[in-house]
């Protein structure tokens, strides 16, 4: 009797909801019409702008007064994809010193301790093919803040002590490196499908062991010049002012040549099979793909939106809807096809799954794979992936770094001049028949190269249905 009165209750409250008039308020808010939003692309001399230092430093600008900040992001052509494979711990080491080691007229003990009684930041990071420093202080420490870049910029310490920690860090890195099946996959992924080129190298201790400071500043001499270096600044600001200080503290910098090495073309080589890696764990990793296009492919706007229907667009997308929503068989599942590169990029999808639903999950992406491949996507796939892209674009500019960042990116690339003009109307143009056409064209199922880290005891079916299976034995990492 109680179940049956509660059963009942349950009902008649489910009842009552569905059959709940909907408020006065939601009725009035469902009614409002908002002006419409008129927003354009940022443009170079008009919302932001473009100077050139005599000594050839390329400076974008925008102030923005609402807050009393400044920043300085600064790019330079330099990175992993301009040194040989022997020399590529070379440039992640020479900007970590950089920051971590000071100048030769500031020790970096001074350095901080500046910094940290204004509140102030400076940053160096690395990149494949370019190196960024930032700066962030108050605006009534501007002067200060650009003196202490500029310092750092130009005047490189590489204190061997500094060095030798930054070492030590990478080879605990090595040491640990077997240690995360993610991690493994995507290391050994990369580095199967681009081998030895930049984008699939991995780093040994042997690379690392033997760099002194004279290696870091012959790298630094190869690269760091004022006429191979950008910055774009924001902040509450006066353009006169900032040209003088620009002029006082980098303005006496003397450009020199800087020849950039030629980058080295992908081997586009299909590599297709199982790869399956060997670790005793009850969980396995996967990864699947090939290689895809590059930046300057005219169909990469397409190719996107397919990904997003595909396994890009978070739980809406087909191979995340059928593996976690449908089967329940992972917290992630989806796919990426990465096409902002110079280089060729890569197509791949992944999940963690239970090894005893590892066979199934693998399955059930490929025959995704190939149903978009074959069967055309409905006008709501497509609708709801192209309105995502519209939708988020304009968050690409939604502060004055971020749209100094895109401007100054492009010239740094040497990207054209309207390409962010001509994102939405690309997006907004494509078919159903260009979502199957791309498809068919750079979804390539005879090429997929599978990699699966964990333990193929417990896999209820073997993997040797979707090619070749080669065994990749995990090695100790040699650090000493």
């Amino acid at each position: 009797m109680k179940k049956l009165c509660i059963t009942i209750l349950v009902v008649a409250l489910t009842a009552a909801a569905v059959a709940a008039p909907v408020s006065k308020g939601s009725q009035i808010a469902a009614g409002l019409k908002g002006p419409e939003i008129k927003w354009s692309i940022p443009e170079v001399g008009k919302d932001v702008q473009r100077e050139v230092l005599d000594n050839g430093i390329i400076v974008y600008s925008m102030p923005d007064h609402r807050l009393p900040l400044f920043s300085v992001s600064a790019m330079i052509h330099c990175g992993d994809a301009y040194v040989p494979l022997e020399k590529m711990a070379i440039p992640g080491l020479a900007a970590t010193v950089m920051r971590s080691g000071g100048s030769t007229t500031m020790p970096v003990d001074s350095l901080n301790a500046i910094l940290e009684s204004i509140g102030g930041m400076i940053e160096i990071r690395p990149g494949y093919d370019n190196a960024r420093a930032s700066l962030d202080v108050m605006a009534k420490d501007i002067d200060l803040g650009l003196r202490l870049m500029a310092d750092l910029l130009r005047n490189p310490a590489f204190p061997d002590d500094k060095l030798d920690l930054a070492k030590e860090q990478i080879r605990t890195d090595i040491r640990r490196r077997n240690d995360n099946p993610g991690g493994i996959t995507g290391r050994e992924f990369n580095h199967l499908l681009y081998g030895d080129h930049p984008s699939g190298r991995v780093i040994e201790w042997s690379f690392v062991k033997p760099i002194t400071r004279i290696d870091l500043a012959a790298y630094y001499d190869a690269f760091f010049a004022p006429n191979n270096l950008m910055l774009g600044i924001t902040g509450d600001f006066d353009p006169a002012q900032l040209k003088t200080l620009l002029n006082k503290y980098f303005g006496d910098w003397k450009k020199k040549e800087i020849v950039l090495p030629e980058i080295p073309k992908v081997d586009n080589t299909p590599r297709p099979g199982v790869y399956e890696v060997f670790k005793d764990i009850n969980q396995a990793n996967i990864r699947f793909g090939h290689l895809g296009i590059d930046r300057d492919n005219p169909d990469r706007y397409a190719v996107g939106v397919m990904n997003y229907i595909l396994g890009g667009g978070s739980f809406t997308s087909r191979i995340t809807s059928k593996v976690r929503s449908d089967e329940g068989l992972a917290y992630h599942a989806g796919s990426s096809y990465f096409t902002d590169g110079r280089d060729l990029g890569t197509f791949n999808a992944d999940c963690q799954t239970k090894s005893s639903t590892a066979y199934k999950a693998v399955r059930l992406m490929v025959d995704e794979v190939n149903r978009i491949r074959t069967e055309p996507v409905s006008d709501e796939e497509l609708n709801d992936a192209k309105d995502s892209y519209i939708n988020r674009y304009i968050f690409n500019f939604a502060t004055p770094a971020q749209i100094v960042g895109q401007l100054m990116s492009l010239e740094f690339d040497n990207r054209p001049p309207d390409l962010l003009h001509q994102y939405l109307d690309n997006i907004r143009k494509i078919t159903k028949e260009d979502i199957l056409r791309v498809a068919k064209t750079y979804l390539k199922p005879e090429n997929l190269s599978f990699v699966i880290v964990g333990n193929p005891a417990g896999f209820e079916k073997p993997m040797d249905e979707f090619g070749k299976v080669t065994t990749i034995q995990l090695t100790e990492p040699v650090t000493e």
